[in-house]
């Protein structure tokens, strides 16, 4: 049931309405838009949900809770529970910054993270967005610079890369395009900020040397894989 009250928990020293309002300056919750949420929920029961959208972000931040803790489960499994409850979480929590500010927002199913997770910079653009399966990274994982820029996009299945992988410079030049299958590395093609191809790294097949460049163009560290994984010297 969808409520326009606050959540059993809230941001320290009342703020929760501070958070709120970092998201109304681009939307009004009207009712036609609210009662559009309510069908839909009615009809799918639980939709996947837009985040991009203003209307769909503000209610779930409303309902959100703060406060979970993890157990140990006789198996050995650590799973969250909201505090003096018996069955484990499920729903949205949300983390704040001192002021207020929603910090994080993350999807949980049966005490673990199950669904969408997002990370907000302080000027409130969107850091970072993936989902999570059964407590696992599954899905598409972007994540952007604090001015916007994206910075990752990739693909990993139950927690591991899976497919292609992008990564770009804060100055919007790409940094690196590599080819990933069950978490293993299988190639890379990598640029300086400048643009121009490093003439150092080869990596084919799962074997070789990575070199990776910081934004002023000077080399970061350098790497050797052998058949997909890193080589500890």
């Amino acid at each position: 049931m969808l409520t326009l009250s606050h959540a059993r928990g809230s941001c320290p020293q009342g703020l929760d309405d501070l958070l709120i309002r970092d998201f109304d300056e681009s939307v009004n919750l009207t009712l036609p838009a609210l009662l559009s949420f309510v069908l839909l929920h009615s009809i799918y029961g639980q939709p996947k949900p837009d985040l991009d959208d203003p209307v769909v972000l503000k209610e779930i931040l409303s309902s959100a809770v703060t406060s979970l803790e993890e157990r140990e489960m006789p198996d050995g499994v650590y799973l969250l529970f909201e505090p003096k409850q018996d069955r484990p979480f499920s729903g949205w929590r949300k983390q704040c910054r001192q002021s207020g500010q929603v910090r994080v927002l993350q999807k949980y199913k049966d005490g673990k993270a199950h669904g969408p997770y997002l990370y907000w910079w302080e000027n409130r653009r969107k850091a970072e967005q993936k989902n999570h399966r059964e407590g696992r990274a599954h899905g598409a994982w972007r994540s952007w610079y604090e001015n916007g820029q994206k910075q990752l996009q990739q693909t990993v299945r139950f927690g591991k890369i899976e497919g292609s992988a992008c990564r770009w410079y804060e100055n919007g030049g790409k940094k690196d395009e590599s080819i990933y299958k069950g978490g293993k590395i299988l190639s890379v093609k990598v640029w300086k900020p400048n643009g121009q191809s490093c003439p150092v790294t080869k990596l084919e097949n799962g074997n070789g040397l990575w070199v990776r460049y910081k934004d002023d163009g000077t080399e970061a560290w350098r790497a050797q894989y052998r058949d997909g994984k890193y080589v500890l010297k």
